[in-house]
């Protein structure tokens, strides 16, 4: 008969061959990740980019406000063009009126009586508000491109964090279905040994119920990567029953390579259309001020005429000299306020008060976004220090589960052992998942905090 101690040994060996052979081959978490069996006209997180850009109704809008933006700008040059005003009448007598006088009664007028006239005006000075119109409409178009760009940018951002929610549900499911899995075989190890009389009927009924109680956690996560692409086709503007599915090969989070957080500000600064659009309200604010001041000076207008009247119980449009008359003139017209009762003097300070309050909101605005820089640099930084503290994790508790398996096997270890170790998978692989996809979310929220693409591959 072969030793009890020997036997032990030889199954400890056996074991410890057996889990250094699945440490060799286990992953660290990233098939997770793999897409299997993929849709070949399945679209990448680029193309759902690129389709939202093209197709959303946001950038439609966007695209609409800028074109009207380029609109105002025409608006304020009108100002300096000459304005040209054509008027006519023509009146036709029914009943003629009638002078009383001691020679006796005297019709007034005749049947037809005709005027036109046309007039051209210059506006020559106005205290500086013409250029300062100007300005602010280049700054409203400026603006306008701007907040397109911005929209684009926010577009951009919802479709990468929609899509690394999708991946997240997809991962999930990987997760969840070994996690099933490693029950539905536990279970029959345990009814195995039932079966040999080394465990009991209760062991059995246990880890029937832990079975159920992992399947509601699967359904729900294939639930979530529906709802994802549902939303997805939300934002591409596709019908509900379009199909659509995701592809995608999922780049190592600590692979990209991110600037100090002084560059990230001094970028954020430069690009993101947000700030340079509030910094265009305040100049724009500031033009509204001497358009408002100027109505203090007055204006000094160019003019020429050209007036013809004329009657005739005859035509209506007479031309002879005996019953018509032309006339032309040229001239300057200066207006000065000198007392409007205090209207001006108002209007003039309330929109000092709206430069101010559109001083303090660019303040605000530089803050604000330097907060979201920080916010999501310390999110990639966070994420990618869990995810180097849970990338090797998942193949030790792979080892573990197998080795604590065969052990259960041998009648070296209970199930209490066995579903300890399975937990550990399962929360190690659940904290890898969410890592990942945490730092992927920081990224692009990063990337949409800074107004352009800063991760160096």
């Amino acid at each position: 008969m072969i030793n009890k101690s020997k036997l032990l040994f030889c199954v400890f060996a056996f074991c410890l061959a057996n889990s250094f052979a699945l440490a060799q081959n286990s992953k660290d978490g990233v098939d997770l990740f793999a897409l299997k069996n993929a849709d070949p006209n399945a679209i990448t997180i680029e193309q759902a980019i690129n389709i939202a850009l093209e197709n959303n109704s946001n950038i439609q809008v966007a695209k609409k406000s800028a074109e009207i933006y380029d609109q105002q700008v025409k608006q304020y040059w009108s100002y300096v063009y000459p304005q040209v005003n054509l008027s006519a009448s023509y009146t036709r007598t029914i009943h003629p009126q009638e002078v009383l006088t001691s020679m006796g009664k005297f019709r007034m007028g005749l049947d037809n009586a005709t005027s036109a006239s046309a007039e051209a005006t210059l506006l020559l000075w106005k205290g500086g508000a013409v250029s300062a119109g100007i300005r602010m409409g280049k700054y409203h178009s400026q603006s306008g491109y701007l907040e397109l760009n911005e929209t684009q940018n926010l577009i951009k951002d919802d479709v990468n964090i929609l899509c690394y929610g999708i991946i997240l549900s997809h991962a999930l499911i990987q997760v969840q279905q070994e996690n099933l899995d490693i029950a539905k075989d536990h279970l029959k190890e345990i009814q195995q040994k039932y079966k040999q009389g080394l465990a009991s009927d209760l062991d059995v009924l246990n880890q029937k119920v832990k079975v159920s109680n992992t399947e509601p956690a699967l359904i729900q996560a294939k639930n979530g990567y529906e709802i994802g692409l549902l939303t997805l086709r939300r934002i591409l503007n596709k019908d509900p029953q379009d199909e659509l599915s995701l592809k995608w090969e999922l780049k190592d989070i600590m692979d990209y390579q991110i600037p100090d957080l002084e560059t990230l500000f001094e970028m954020a600064q430069n690009n993101r259309p947000e700030l340079i659009i509030t910094q265009l309200a305040a100049e724009m604010a500031k033009e509204q001020v001497n358009v408002a001041k100027a109505e203090h000076y007055g204006s000094l207008t160019a003019f020429a005429n050209a007036t013809y009247t004329g009657s005739s119980d005859e035509v209506i449009i007479p031309m002879s000299s005996y019953n018509s008359s032309w006339g032309t003139a040229v001239g300057l017209r200066l207006n000065i306020p000198l007392f409007e009762g205090f209207k001006v003097s108002s209007q003039v300070r309330q929109k000092e008060l709206a430069y101010e309050q559109a001083l303090i909101q660019a303040q605000d605005t530089q803050r604000n976004i330097k907060i979201e820089v920080k916010r999501a640099w310390l999110n990639l930084n966070e994420a990618k220090e869990r995810i180097a503290s849970t990338k090797g994790t998942i193949g030790q508790a792979r080892k573990n589960l197998h080795s604590t398996n065969l052990r259960y096997r041998n009648g070296l270890a209970s199930r209490l052992d066995l579903d300890d170790a399975a937990l550990l998978l399962h929360d190690a692989e659940l904290q890898f998942v969410q890592a990942v996809h945490d730092g992927f979310v920081a990224l692009s929220n990063l990337n949409y905090a800074v107004g352009k693409d800063v991760a160096v591959k």
